[in-house]
């Protein structure tokens, strides 16, 4: 079975052109050709698919040479073969210096067919090559495109865990370029334990040749504490194992996680606190009822059963029954003390709440500053008490723990909202040690205002640090969203 062959025939003389056309079906081919022997026929063929240039070294108007700069111009994959009636030695070196693939002399042309097949052979063999090279390089460049556009820090290591390739992500957590961090370990770049610590999982990636996940803590460039989720891998090269990785920064959900609990935590001992306090308050008031008032009113129905057995309305009975009287009547009103300050009906939350502050202060040798705006709404009796409570412990705490020289207090009202900020210049503490304290059960100061803010819709936020003082804001609704069972 012949095979197909579109054949460009670079010559002057058309009886060199049959013969070689003959030549080649007999070698198995089906020529389909054309013959040029000038520059422009040539560029005019050019626009033409060719599966092979033969041409004559030299003509009266074109040469070889003149032929196969063009053919490099135009497509230089198509195989380009010489055919001379006579040519030196250095010649046929300069021609395939140029770029031929062949040359013979006419007087050979039996040769060509095999010749032709080779290079046919040759220049596919090339053309396989080079889209090979291409999709490489293609690949390469989408690698590095995808690489370079990640967010997440991304590596190769070598069998000795130096860096071969980071991207920019990589490079910018630790303050560098890509090519300065070629050629580094870990150890040039982070804290010995944590080095240590990436070496080994590194070396495990590379003995069992399996994937492994991680959450290490490393510092970036600017000495901050990253939680980091850790993807190590091998991948082969040249018969080589490497180690490559991938890091996700978690720290914002680790810690996001850990407030949650946290938080989880003192709902549930607020919970817990809450379900304590009403039940304290209860027995409190049982135990003032019962023990107090009730024995009070006891003993004065005795004397009353007296004074009605005897009829005289003289005599200690009757003395004795006012005196128990007076005895009750305080009783009760400690027991509403208790509840609600009187001076909250009597002269109102802002005026209470200054006068309050002022005294403590004046008392302590402390400066005490209020300052308030006029309130636009009435607030509920449930809030008001609420929030002189918490302002009440909190300036109690002031006075017995921070060592502060002022003490401030600022009331405002936004729309249904009313905002308290409790601000002092002492010694101030560490918040979170103190949330801890609360949940262990050996400090209730922080829980016991946070549950009253909570148990009428409000919530407080509290803002710290050792020597920096302390300042606590409180916002509570105008009418309580939950109210004490």
């Amino acid at each position: 079975m012949s095979i197909p062959l579109r054949v460009l025939f670079v010559e002057d003389m058309e009886e060199d052109a049959i013969l070689m056309v003959r030549e080649l079906k007999r070698g198995g081919f089906e020529p389909t050709w054309k013959r040029v022997d000038t520059e422009p026929d040539m560029e005019a063929a050019m626009r033409d698919k060719w599966d092979i240039v033969i041409s004559d070294y030299s003509m009266p108007m074109f040469s070889a040479m003149d032929a196969l700069s063009l053919v490099k111009r135009q497509n230089d994959q198509i195989p380009f073969i010489i055919v001379s009636g006579a040519i030196g030695e250095q010649t046929a070196v300069e021609v395939m210096k140029a770029g031929a693939q062949d040359y013979f002399l006419k007087s050979s042309i039996a040769r060509l067919p095999i010749a032709v097949e080779r290079e046919l052979r040759d220049a596919l063999v090339r053309r396989k090559q080079r889209a090979s090279s291409a999709a490489l390089r293609e690949m390469q460049a989408r690698f590095y495109a995808f690489m370079n556009a990640a967010p997440m820090p991304a590596w190769i290591k070598d069998a000795e865990l130096r860096y071969l390739y980071v991207n920019p992500a990589q490079s910018a957590f630790f303050g560098m370029t890509p090519s300065d961090m070629i050629g580094l370990s870990d150890f040039d770049l982070m804290s010995s334990g944590a080095a240590q610590n990436a070496q080994e999982h590194d070396h495990t990636v590379l003995e069992t040749k399996r994937e492994m996940h991680t959450q290490e803590t490393v510092f970036d460039a600017n000495h901050n504490p990253k939680i980091m989720d850790m993807v190590r891998f091998p991948i082969g090269s040249d018969g080589k194992s490497l180690a490559a990785g991938l890091a996700m920064d978690v720290t914002d959900r680790v810690n996001s996680q850990k407030e949650l609990e946290q938080a989880m935590e003192r709902q549930k001992m607020l919970a817990s606190r809450v379900i304590e306090v009403q039940e304290r308050e209860r027995q409190h008031l049982a135990r003032g009822l019962h023990d107090d008032v009730g024995q009070s009113l006891t003993a004065l129905k005795i004397n009353l059963e007296t004074i009605k057995k005897t009829g005289s309305l003289e005599g200690p009975s009757l003395q004795n029954g006012i005196d128990i009287v007076a005895s009750v009547l305080s009783q009760v009103r400690s027991l509403s003390l208790d509840l609600r300050p009187p001076q909250l009906d009597n002269l109102g939350l802002i005026a209470t709440l200054r006068s309050y502050v002022e005294n403590k202060a004046n008392l302590a040798n402390v400066k005490g500053w209020f300052e308030s705006s006029p309130l636009s709404v009435e607030l509920h009796h449930d809030i008001e008490n609420t929030c002189f409570r918490i302002v009440q412990e909190a300036v109690t705490n002031i006075l017995r723990h921070a060592k502060a020289e002022n003490i401030w207090v600022k009331v405002s009202q936004r729309q249904d909202q009313l905002n308290v900020s409790i601000r002092d210049d002492g010694k101030g503490f560490d918040i979170e040690k103190a949330r801890s304290n609360a949940i262990s059960g050996t400090s209730f100061g922080l829980l016991n205002m946070e549950e009253r803010a909570v148990l009428v819709g409000g919530a407080m936020d509290i803002a710290s640090a050792p020597g920096e003082g302390v300042e606590i804001v409180l916002q509570l609704p105008v009418t309580p969203v939950m109210r004490r069972g």
